[in-house]
């Protein structure tokens, strides 16, 4: 349970990020939905520009004025941009993009959130940060500038997890797999034989739910995932893991 625990969560309009808020919410937390465009998710709702620095950093100032502790962040972030394909021929401003809607947006949350939690009496708390199996695996058909900055997001949570370890703050990484989202949806159905070619290597031959994902996300962020930090924590539903996949 997360009961009168402080919980940002990042990317909140999301449909995971809405999904998790929730989540958080009914275990009891104090919940802070963050996201560039207008929203209604969480009981207190924030508009921010989560790749501009200043924004950042007020942010999370904000919260600890207002609530009085950190207890929780979410890194929700993720952007896979139609252009992003090979590293061969894509734009230095699409790789730019990938790395600073994936990477940099983490890279400045955990900059600015995590020294409130250190501050916390007591010091401690957990940061969740949003990656993807494809920062686990190669793959001939990746959006590699996405893919480069997941990458990114798991070496920065594993050498911030191990840096704080002592500290009370734990960080850890979840690499997702598909999730049962329309977008998610769409970008595997552009053509039709892509999803059925997709699902041959899925181990669970499915999507994940939203409510999986969201219950992930809540066990990372209580106590009972208190002896877990620096880890990448697939959610992925066995792909990574996976060289042949049941018929």
């Amino acid at each position: 349970m997360l009961t009168g625990k402080v919980c940002v969560v990042n990317g909140a309009a999301s449909l995971i990020g809405r999904a998790v808020a929730e989540r958080f919410a009914r275990e009891g937390a104090v919940v802070v939905g963050v996201d560039k465009i207008d929203h209604s998710v969480g009981e207190r709702t924030v508009q921010a520009d989560l790749a501009e620095e200043s924004q950042v950093q007020e942010l999370y100032r904000e919260v600890v004025r207002e609530h009085g502790r950190l207890d929780v962040i979410y890194n929700n972030m993720g952007l896979m941009a139609r252009d992003d394909h090979s590293a061969l021929d894509m734009s230095l401003e699409t790789w730019r993009n990938a790395l600073d809607a994936n990477l940099t947006s983490i890279f400045l949350s955990c900059k600015h959130g995590i020294p409130h939690m250190l501050k916390t009496a007591p010091a401690g708390g957990s940061v969740i940060n949003s990656a993807s199996f494809l920062a686990a695996i190669g793959s001939a058909t990746a959006p590699m500038g996405y893919a480069a900055a997941k990458a990114g997001v798991v070496q920065l949570s594993r050498d911030l997890g191990v840096h704080l370890a002592r500290s009370g703050v734990r960080v850890n990484a979840v690499l997702f797999g598909p999730i049962e989202t329309p977008a998610q949806r769409e970008i595997l159905e552009r053509d039709p034989s892509v999803l059925a070619k997709r699902l041959v290597h899925w181990p669970m031959g499915r999507f994940g739910t939203l409510e999986e994902a969201a219950g992930t996300i809540a066990f990372l962020a209580g106590d009972d995932s208190g002896f877990i930090t620096g880890a990448a924590i697939p959610l992925d539903g066995g792909i990574t893991e996976a060289f042949t996949v049941p018929e």
